[in-house]
């Protein structure tokens, strides 16, 4: 399924899973994921020099990446093995849409049923960081139009505002999904274990992107940087928040139905 498509889905679910409640209560949520994007996409125009300094780091990596993106890829080619061509698909899927949000609609729904709130915001502050994420990697990636490793026209092949899957490489949306979701996790709960467990598992789903061939070194970089400083940034922007309002994922795996529900505090 294409992306934009996959991120039109979860606007979807969002609202026919809350079609009931008030617009003031309903719109709260959203309002949330727009002020977190527009801030995102405005923040060059607020960096420091320590930022501006962390941001040519970023990009100088990046660019070096992208020099030996072609070499990277041969090297995945040449080390592959019957044992990860069986691990690669069960890795994918910790970066692919519907597996994320249906982790995140589990997880959600446990906290509503044992009225864990910590989990009930970590919930929201993950499905917020990955819808903004999603929608600044979709727009990336038509603006890039970059070819996938895979297509065999280069590392340099770009075709800007193409809104075909085989260019539309840059950057890489496993990865930013994944590492969307590890960052609030990691940053929400502090603890040692749950941010090697959480950014181990987005680092695995990173490499699974390069040994599958479908994307080049830079791409997963630029997806995991990107889905970090967004989560990093929902955090930090909520941190001081007291809403009363929560988002609250929701499935029912037996009919493969899966949603999201708006929960008011009284």
């Amino acid at each position: 399924m294409a992306y934009p498509k996959r991120c039109l889905i979860a606007v979807l679910l969002v609202m026919t899973s809350a079609h009931t409640l008030h617009a003031g209560e309903f719109s709260a949520f959203f309002e949330n994921v727009g002020e977190d994007f527009v801030y995102l996409a405005t923040s060059p125009t607020r960096l420091d020099k320590e930022s501006a300094l962390w941001t040519l780091g970023i990009v100088g990596t990046g660019g070096l990446l992208y020099w030996q993106d072609s070499k990277i890829r041969h090297w995945f080619r040449d080390h592959r093995t019957s044992s990860l061509d069986n691990l690669s698909p069960i890795v994918e899927k910790f970066g692919v849409f519907g597996y994320d949000l249906g982790f995140l609609a589990l997880y959600g729904g446990t906290a509503y049923l044992v009225q864990n709130e910590k989990m009930k915001e970590t919930a929201l502050l993950s499905l917020e960081s990955f819808l903004v994420s999603g929608a600044i990697t979709v727009t990336v990636k038509v603006g890039a139009g970059r070819s996938r490793p895979d297509i065999g026209e280069g590392s340099s092949s770009f075709k800007p505002f193409s809104t075909q899957g085989e260019h539309m490489s840059f950057p890489s949306g496993h990865a930013s999904d994944a590492f969307s979701i590890a960052s609030v996790f990691a940053d929400r709960y502090e603890s040692p274990l749950v941010a090697i467990t959480a950014y181990g598992i987005a680092s695995l789903v990173g490499l699974q992107r390069l040994y599958a061939d479908r994307h080049w070194a830079s791409d997963v970089f630029a997806g995991a940087v990107l889905g970090t400083v967004v989560g990093k940034s929902v955090v930090y922007l909520h941190k001081e928040k007291k809403s009363s309002v929560y988002v609250v994922p929701i499935a029912d795996p037996s009919e493969g139905r899966f949603g999201v529900m708006v929960v008011k505090r009284f």
